[in-house]
C-alpha cells in the first residue's frame, strides 16, 4: 500500500512542477526551459508508472 501512495504522490507533485509551465501562476513560478519540461514530464512518467504497477 505504500507505493500506491509513492505512486500517487510522485504524479502530484509532478502536476503541481508541469502547470506553472503552462501558465498557471497561483502556485508561483518554476524555472523555464527545456529542463523544468523534462524534469516535470520524468516525474509524472515514474508517478504514472508506479500508479499502473500498483494497481496490478
Amino acid at each position: 500500500m505504500q507505493s500506491k501512495w509513492y505512486a500517487w504522490l510522485v504524479t502530484l507533485i509532478g502536476v503541481l512542477l508541469i502547470l506553472p509551465l503552462l501558465g498557471v501562476d497561483a502556485l508561483g513560478t518554476v524555472t523555464e526551459g527545456v529542463t523544468a519540461w523534462l524534469i516535470a514530464i520524468a516525474i509524472l512518467i515514474i508517478g504514472i508508472i508506479g500508479i499502473m504497477k500498483s494497481s496490478k
